[in-house]
């Protein structure tokens, strides 16, 4: 017996909305911890050190240092420590030129966002 079931409905993001709003628009927002002060990005629900919940956010200026880098059929990856961050995080790398140290958060309009990166602009 075949039966067909559809199901339509919406689940909210919770508390990684301030978050997803930032990776939309190409902001970094960190989750960051009142007891100890360490700032997590991306964002970590209890803090690692204290083990206490993350009770806040802080904007990050959205650079980042590159660590490593590794360009694969499916796209090119990057390790990289986000400027005010305490932890490395991996992204997608796109169009970042071999070789450069360092890149910014770029606007995702895709929904779920994803984090990606782009070359930051010479000064």
């Amino acid at each position: 017996m075949r039966r067909r079931l559809e199901l339509d409905y919406s689940l909210g993001y919770g508390w990684l909305s301030p978050w997803l709003d930032g990776l939309r628009e190409g902001r970094v927002v960190a989750s960051c911890c009142s007891v100890c002060g360490d700032v997590h990005f991306p964002p970590l629900r209890a803090c690692p050190n204290c083990r206490t919940l993350a009770d806040g956010w802080q904007p990050l200026s959205g650079g980042a240092t590159v660590l490593f880098r590794t360009i694969g059929t499916d796209g090119d990856f990057a390790l990289v420590r986000f400027d005010g961050a305490s932890a490395a995080a991996v992204v997608r790398a796109q169009a970042l030129p071999a070789g450069a140290k360092r890149a910014r958060l770029a606007p995702c309009p895709t929904d779920p966002p994803v984090l990606f990166i782009i070359a930051e602009p010479e000064t």
